[in-house]
Formats: structure tokens, sequence, C-alpha cells
């Protein structure tokens, strides 16, 4: 989709105001002079890029028996080969009011926060992911072909109907705040291009989104799959904000169980898997609160307006997509061949 398109379909967006203006608002301007932009989040040093991300491969490495969640790269030997991408998500979960409960005594919180107003519509959640796909793709191709690796999309590697039918067949069910915010949040606002199947879930290093998308690449016939999600969010001034994008790999787990051996078992994140979480990591606001202040977390600024103006700015998106995805895999084959080192982009 062309970015002219793009822009057609902001103005389009029921939520923002219809007033236009050809003359420039310098308050709009004066605002996104100071707001992050994706540029001035690329431009950032590497480390500062990435204290914004989490779920770091070298901060979890897993272990070298097998058990736990998280592969342990040795083990792989190389770079998984061909990678099926399930999914390419955009979401918008729409959140807002804040109630609070409280357990153990006043030092101990739990805050829960939602939201039943305004979110991206669905149509325009569907173009969007349409674009961020279109303009990702090409340099995530060339991501995976650095490492060895092929990424292959659904389109790839649905080459019969036994694997369309493994493809189509996924069921998970979220549980704890996942499941709470699947339930109040705006769900239909999630959307993937024409002929992908959503692979949703809140977290994705969980054991039971695990156990659910961790089969996937043997049924399809590969030696991993991945999926990408990009949360996006609009407050009630119509400013839209890229406030988190996650990346997971998964495959089978290379280090064979040993009959009879009593692995650590506290609970399903520390026992034995058959799959593993190659690597999970995500860009982003941490804190619900947060998602939904653009002076927090993440929350990229793509597009703001006044009564009078509006100012949408895209470029690049498909490079800080890329970046995530490049910076996982990069982590991820620096400890299958033994050799870490701090990770660069170019």
């Amino acid at each position: 989709m062309k970015k002219t398109n793009l822009l057609l379909f902001l103005m389009a967006i029921g939520l923002l105001v219809k007033a236009q203006s050809s003359g420039a608002d310098p308050k709009l301007e004066k605002f996104m002079e100071k707001a992050m932009t994706i540029d001035k989040f690329l431009a950032l040093p590497d480390a500062d890029f990435w204290n914004y991300s989490k779920s770091v491969l070298y901060e979890r490495q897993g272990f070298e028996d097998g058990h736990g969640m998280w592969v342990w790269p040795p083990a792989m030997k190389a770079f998984p080969k061909r990678v099926g991408l399930l999914s390419f998500m955009v979401f918008d979960p729409g959140f807002f009011e804040v109630s609070t409960k409280r357990y153990g005594g006043p030092d101990i919180g739990y805050k829960v926060t939602s939201y039943k107003g305004a979110a991206l519509k669905l149509e325009n959640t569907i173009e969007l992911a349409e674009f961020f796909y279109n303009e990702a793709m090409p340099e995530l191709k060339e991501n995976f072909k650095s490492f060895g690796a092929e990424l292959l999309t659904p389109q790839e590697f649905i080459t019969s109907e036994t694997i369309r039918e493994a493809y189509n067949n996924f069921g998970f069910e979220e549980k704890g705040i996942g499941k709470w915010m699947s339930k109040e949040g705006s769900y239909q606002t999630i959307a993937c291009p024409a002929g992908q199947r959503l692979y949703y879930a809140e977290s994705f290093s969980t054991p039971s989104f695990l156990e659910a998308i961790g089969p996937k690449a043997t049924e399809l016939g590969l030696d991993a799959v991945c999926i990408i999600k990009i949360q996006m969010g609009i407050d009630e001034k119509g400013t839209i904000s890229i406030q988190s994008i996650n990346y997971g790999l998964y495959g089978p787990n290379p280090v064979a169980k040993v009959p009879g051996k009593k692995y650590v078992a506290i609970n399903p994140a520390t026992g034995y898997h058959d799959y593993s979480v190659y690597s999970a990591k995500k860009l982003g606001a941490f804190d619900l609160d947060a998602l939904l202040e653009t002076k927090e977390g993440l929350n990229i600024v793509v597009a703001a307006q006044s009564k009078t103006s509006r100012v949408s700015n895209f470029n690049n998106v498909g490079k800080l997509i890329n970046k995530l995805a490049l910076g996982a895999n990069y982590e991820l084959n620096m400890w299958i061949k033994g050799e870490w080192k701090t990770f660069k982009y170019k």
C-alpha cells in the first residue's frame, strides 16, 4: 500500500476530528518536534535503544540439560534454516478506566486498568497491518538470509492440505492478566494481512503459549516458527502511537529428554518441554498505565491532530520492526556459535 493511501486512510478514522485545514498548526508542529518519532527512536545509541526491551535471550538463556521454556542455544548447532512467519499482527487493546485492588496489606498492590472507550476501528487496523507488513517484509527476509536462514510466509510454506489444516488448527486461551485483557479489551481491533491466521497472546513467553505454538514448527515441516505483534493506541485527542512491538521465535527443544531423569519442575516454566522459546523480545512500555502516556514507554507518535491540522509520519516503520527481529536473531545466533558480542545495528 502506498504511503499516500495510508494518509487517506488516516483521514478516514472516525475517532479523529473531521475538520481539516491546509494551514500549519504551530502547537501541533511543536508537539511533534518534542514527541518520540520512529526516526528519533532509531537514532538512539544501541544501549539506549535496548533499554526499552525485555526478555533478552542472554539474560534468560535456558539450561544445558534442556529443562525450562528457553532453549539452550549451543545445542542448536546452527540457526534454524526454514522459519515460518505464522502471524504478523496489529493490535489496539483500547484501555483506560482504572480500579485498584490490594492483597496482603497496604504495601502490596495489584492494579487493574481497563478502557472501554475509543480504539482504532477494525478496518483501519487491517489497513495498518497490511501497510506495516509490506514495509517490513523485504528487510525481514534479508535479515534471516544473513543468518543462513529463509523466512517463509504462509503462502510459501503451505504446500499441501495437510499443512494448511495444521496451520489453521490453532487454539489458545489466555490465563491470568492475559485472559482479562482479551475479555475487556477491544479485541475486534486485532488484524493481520490477508492469508494469515491470528496467533495472538499477550505474552510470547509463557508455558501455556509455548505448549500451543511450539509444535507448529514440526507440524508445518519447518525448523522454527515466528510471530510479530505491533500494539497501537489512540488517545482522546486523536494521537496515534506505536506502543510496543513483540517478536517470538519457537521450535523443537534441541536437547533430548533423558529417560528417568528428574528435571526441576517447581512450576511449568522450569520443567522439561519438547519445544522451546528460541527467542522472545519486546520493545515497549511495560506498565499498563504507561501504554497510554505518550511521554513514557515506547509510544512512538506516528500521527497527531488538532482542530485545524493533522500530521502523520510512518517513515522507516519497516526498519523499526526489523531492528527488533534482527537484534533477537543476532543474540540467538551468537549464543549458538558461542561468540557473544555486543549487538550493533547498521
